[in-house]
């Protein structure tokens, strides 16, 4: 009789790892930090034929965000009205979530509808806010007023420091001149003493 019992369980047991294994839902990314106004990304993937596929958002508030079947025109949150856009097909499908709110803030999650319902393991999607564009600004001119000096001063620190260099050659220069004047100077004396003391050597006196 257990025998006989055993043999009818035994197509239920090889069914049901498949069955299992068919409602298994993926998810990505684990979790995502976004800029107020950006967008982010969330695909749900899963084997076999699914009868639709919610995206859910558990916290910290437990709402549908969209419900998605392959053929109909999909379901939207009134709070994600004209902020949601689709890719990809019920089974491989990504959900793109545009103008993000600090209010979006929370865990997402994928929900697979087969015989059962199927979670996905969800997304921490965390929203932080966006500087003011005044912010800013004002950061902006605080780095131009501390870099306009520091530019200035570099400047007239690399022209001293050109004029410096051009000083010290050209009294290098200088130097070298004179000395070749100082040494032609002397050469030219000598040259005249001594032709002027021939000359008065060989005239003849006569007086005597």
């Amino acid at each position: 009789m257990a025998g006989l019992l055993g043999l009818q369980l035994l197509p239920m047991l090889l069914v049901l790892p498949c069955n299992l294994a068919a409602q298994e839902v993926w998810q990505s990314p684990t979790y995502m930090i976004a800029l107020e106004g950006d967008s982010v990304n969330i695909t749900c993937s899963s084997r076999g034929p699914l009868l639709g596929l919610y995206l859910k958002q558990r916290w910290p508030n437990c709402n549908n965000v969209i419900y998605y079947e392959n053929g109909k025109e999909p379901t939207v949150d009134q709070r994600f009205q004209g902020r949601i856009t689709f890719s990809g097909l019920q089974y491989n499908l990504t959900i793109s979530m545009h103008h993000l709110q600090l209010a979006d803030t929370g865990d997402y999650a994928c929900q697979a509808i087969t015989n059962d319902e199927v979670w996905g393991p969800g997304t921490l999607v965390v929203v932080t806010e966006k500087l003011p564009q005044t912010v800013n600004t004002c950061q902006e001119t605080q780095l131009i007023h501390f870099a306009l000096p520091t530019a200035l001063a570099m400047g007239f620190f690399l022209v001293g420091l050109g004029l410096g260099a051009v000083c010290v050659l050209r009294r290098t220069q200088i130097q070298k001149l004179c000395c070749a004047k100082e040494k032609n100077s002397v050469c030219v004396v000598y040259e005249d003493m001594s032709h002027n003391r021939c000359n008065t050597m060989s005239i003849p006196n006569h007086y005597q």
